[in-house]
């Protein structure tokens, strides 16, 4: 009895180790036949621009650029816009800086008129163009003004690391 227990034991077991076996030798698929797995990455969001926040003062590069670009066009209609591009910063490298101070004159008004802008903004809104708000640049000057103070009150009271150097 105890042999055919044994025996029927044995053969299951041949039976899985040729399974097994046969598993191995099986043929696996080419690394192009298997699908790829696709990543999705997360878009990261772009913060919404307020419509009201002024824009972006320009350069003189920028100033000198929409004075030239139709030029540029008219001149090379078949050149795309990035060779264009690359005429027009070559032509205000060459020139003198005469002619390239009418240009950052432009661009120095340009920035006053968005620092006016910006202040007019921040006023109104409590905003500041980098996202933050009055209330929170107040309250981290304050806090570092209290740290000031508490280092202030600390070096008056540990003067000379407690030393006392030429005092009677």
């Amino acid at each position: 009895m105890q042999d055919k227990k044994e025996q029927t034991r044995f053969e299951n077991f041949l039976r899985q180790f040729r399974d097994l076996i046969d598993s191995y030798l099986a043929p696996t698929p080419e690394p192009e036949e298997q699908p790829k797995q696709q990543i999705t990455k997360q878009k990261k969001q772009k913060k919404q621009k307020d419509p009201l926040a002024p824009k972006m003062p320009k350069s003189a590069f920028i100033f000198y650029f929409q004075d030239k670009r139709e030029k540029f066009q008219q001149q090379y209609p078949n050149l795309q816009f990035q060779e264009i591009t690359k005429l027009i910063a070559s032509e205000w490298k060459d020139l003198p800086k005469e002619i390239q101070q009418s240009y950052h004159d432009q661009a120095f008004k340009d920035r006053s008129r968005y620092s006016q802008e910006n202040e007019l903004y921040c006023t109104q809104t409590g905003k500041q163009i980098n996202g933050k708000s009055q209330s929170k640049t107040n309250k981290s000057s304050a806090k570092k003004e209290k740290v000031q103070q508490k280092v202030d009150q600390q070096d008056e009271d540990n003067d000379s690391f407690g030393a006392d150097i030429g005092q009677e």
